[in-house]
């Protein structure tokens, strides 16, 4: 199709997803360094505010350079040679721990999923009483499936068989509930370019005071991701003093600290509202096409991530066309369904019209790329969704 106005696209992404202009705007600063009063004040804010959005207010925060893997491997900060680790693995992203810890010198196991299944809480706490695990690894939501984890269900049933229980809430965080405290969760991480609604850069983490007291330099890991370099940084920064470790990502400090102040405006509670209504009104839209998802059980379908199964078309057609008409989607990358699926990422600042043009748009795209779809049957059920579900 010629295009004669200007591009607009849209992320429906599992990240980076859309960021709203005021986020963006926020880190657009001349000349500010990492001992800036401005910066400062942006770190502190930012910590702060992963404090409330993680349910763990007597937690440790922790912004780091990277992103979500960089944030899982400082986890190691918290073990010593010889512990053992059980893996609960959901799907690819949760399979990237055993990749990390394979490099480390601790005892690893792991209980793994089928492809849209996930790991059941009875099996996880039969596998932890027959062993003594110093910790447990859970995915919230993994990305490749959009299958998620009853983390409270699985952390009541083991917390007092192990001593941390760590939760990647990558795809989760600020998306879906999460009460670390509350819960007994040790450790929850997360990345920026997620359901925060920022750019890439930054892996964050709140840890428990059981958690934190584990981190020295007697523990594993490396040197720029071990957390004993950043503990006395984090501290420092969020009582407004500059400190230095390595160089944090500035301007995406600033960014965060925006984008916490608009998840309060808005309300957490209504934020994680938001992100269910969507999110079921883009599955409404996607089962009405005649299309089924990745995830095989109702109670497991995330807020934030949708995982779409095609009979016919090439899903990499799927993604170039609906790229060219705007609406960017992620392929899928679970090996055991290659070839086979999409992603429909649906976090940050996605709203109810995000899931109209999402359905629309892919309805078309993939009639006229010969799937089998009902056209028409999944904008009706989507909009049936919404008007059933917004007040």
């Amino acid at each position: 199709m010629n295009k004669t106005v200007r591009d607009r696209r849209a992320l429906m992404h599992v990240g980076p997803v859309t960021i709203e202009l005021d986020v963006l705007l926020a880190g657009v600063k001349e000349n500010v360094g990492f001992s800036s009063r401005e910066f400062v004040d942006a770190m502190s804010s930012s910590l702060k505010g992963l404090r409330k959005i993680m349910g763990a207010p007597h937690y440790q925060s922790f912004i780091i350079p990277g992103g979500g893997t960089s944030a899982m491997e400082s986890v190691v900060s918290m073990l010593k040679k010889g512990d053992k680790v059980l893996v609960v693995s959901n799907g690819v992203f949760g399979d990237r721990w055993l990749n990390i810890f394979k490099r480390y010198g601790v005892s690893v196991d792991s209980l793994k999923a089928e492809a849209g299944d996930y790991v059941k809480p009875e099996i996880v706490e039969e596998a932890v009483k027959k062993n003594s695990y110093t910790m447990v690894t859970l995915t919230h939501v993994e990305t490749s499936t959009g299958v998620r984890e009853p983390v409270k269900e699985v952390t009541k049933r083991i917390r007092d068989l192990v001593q941390l229980i760590v939760v990647d809430g990558v795809a989760s965080v600020a998306g879906e509930e999460m009460r670390a405290e509350e819960w007994g969760i040790d450790v929850v991480l997360t990345a920026s370019q997620k359901a925060l609604g920022c750019p890439p850069g930054a892996g964050l983490l709140v840890a428990s005071p059981k958690a934190v007291s584990r981190i020295s330099q007697d523990m594993l890991g490396g040197y720029y991701l071990h957390l004993s370099n950043w503990l006395e940084i984090m501290r420092s920064l969020e009582d407004g003093k500059a400190s230095y470790f390595a160089t944090l990502p500035v301007h995406l400090a600033f960014m965060l600290a925006k984008a916490f102040d608009l998840i309060e405006q808005e309300g957490l509670e209504n934020r994680l509202k938001r992100h269910e209504i969507v999110g079921g009104a883009i599955r409404s839209g996607v089962e009405a096409m005649g299309l089924s998802l990745v995830a095989k059980e109702p109670s497991t379908y995330s807020n934030t991530v949708t995982g779409v199964k095609l009979s016919k078309v090439d899903p990499s057609k799927v993604l170039s066309s609906m790229d060219e008409a705007g609406i960017e989607l992620a392929p899928g990358v679970h090996p055991a369904l290659a070839g086979r699926y999409v992603r429909i990422g649906h976090m940050g600042w996605i709203t109810p019209n995000d899931a109209i043009s999402t359905i629309a748009t892919l309805e078309r795209i993939l009639h006229s790329l010969g799937e089998q779809v009902k056209l028409g049957d999944g904008v009706r059920a989507t909009q049936q969704y919404l008007t059933e579900n917004i007040l």
